[in-house]
């Protein structure tokens, strides 16, 4: 999959229903496709099995009808709303890590370059006698 563009993207499977009663429950499976910063590659944000569930209900009031077909419509919005809520969470938290992480490589590098630039100052300063 190729993103035209700096775009995450959720990626579904199909949606799994299931029935009890008046309540309709829907389970979706969903991976996080991140476009890499220097390429057209895409990593994957991912747990151990890179794939991630979300699970949400719709329960029919005991005043209305019981229509399926609503029941399903409801419950999968509902799991895809919390699909990209944990989706975000996710992403947040990664990106977070993965900035301090750029951080503190710059940070040592910097004293890596103060270092080296002392130490060519002190010796070609020792050449100089």
């Amino acid at each position: 999959m190729y993103f035209n563009g700096n775009k995450i993207k959720l990626s579904f499977s199909r949606a799994k229903y299931q029935t009890v009663g008046n309540e309709v429950y829907c389970t979706l499976q969903y991976t996080i496709n991140i476009p890499g910063a220097y390429s057209d590659m895409i990593a994957t944000v991912a747990n151990d099995k890179q794939i991630y569930t979300s699970t949400a209900k719709a329960t029919c009031n005991s005043t209305d009808v019981f229509d399926k077909q609503l029941g399903r419509d409801i419950a999968n919005a509902r799991a895809e709303a919390k699909a990209y809520k944990q989706a975000g969470q996710l992403v947040s938290k990664q990106v977070k890590e993965m900035v301090k992480k750029y951080y503190d490589m710059a940070l040592d590098f910097s004293e890596r370059v103060d270092y080296i630039q002392r130490h060519d100052a002190e010796y070609v300063a020792e050449l100089s006698k």
